[in-house]
């Protein structure tokens, strides 16, 4: 929706949550006051509330319209591949390339974490969830008996999991460490996730 359609009040909400998503980024969540959010949104302070009751309200409208989920949903929905490594490499990989270069994620989930305890992401799961079971029925359907029984709503965890742990790490160690700590890192935490560490045994490998 072009901002030339939309009325003048989406326009002033859009502006808050910009100016507010800037300042929360910038400053931090106790850092950042209502009239600050007001003032860089080019509103009075009193127009700032007749939108939003509280700095919680805000930052909440924040945290949904700048998740990713937006662009992470659609990719792994079109996860390609003829087995189940392929698919789940790709729908990883397509994660991964729908939050690279959004380093303001980290910090809005920080304080997410931080501040809230995760009480707006866990109204997320309702969102992730049924993709996350679409995910994992068309693995089964790719390879029947491949996987291993575990249940489907675990799987679903342990692939955001898998997500999180390598976004994270990501973002903390980008320039830390060795070349080697860096080099074809998601390739390593797919085979990880999907193989674990161990070699298989004799037993299992015969």
């Amino acid at each position: 929706m072009s901002p030339e359609s939309l009325s003048r009040g989406e326009q002033t909400r859009n502006a808050i949550l910009q100016a507010a998503h800037d300042l929360f980024v910038e400053q931090g969540y106790h850092g950042t006051s209502m009239r600050q959010i007001a003032s860089q949104a080019g509103i009075a302070l009193g127009g700032l509330y007749n939108h939003f009751p509280s700095k919680e309200a805000v930052f909440e409208a924040v945290f949904f319209a700048y998740h990713p989920y937006h662009e992470v949903l659609p990719y792994i929905q079109q996860a390609q591949g003829r087995t189940v490594e392929e698919v789940i490499r790709d729908a990883a990989q397509r994660m991964v390339e729908a939050v690279r270069g959004r380093p303001d994620f980290l910090n809005l989930m920080f304080i997410e974490l931080v501040e809230f305890q995760s009480l707006h992401a866990q109204k997320l799961i309702n969102t992730f969830y049924p993709v996350g079971l679409e995910i994992v029925g068309r693995l089964m359907q790719t390879e029947p008996g491949q996987l291993r029984p575990i249940p489907p709503p675990m799987l679903v965890r342990s692939f955001l999991g898998l997500f999180f742990a390598y976004f994270l790490t990501e973002l903390v160690f980008a320039t830390a460490g060795p070349a080697e700590f860096r080099q074809d890192a998601m390739s390593h935490f797919v085979d990880i996730y999907l193989h674990g560490i161990l070699k298989p045994s004799p037993e299992t490998a015969g």
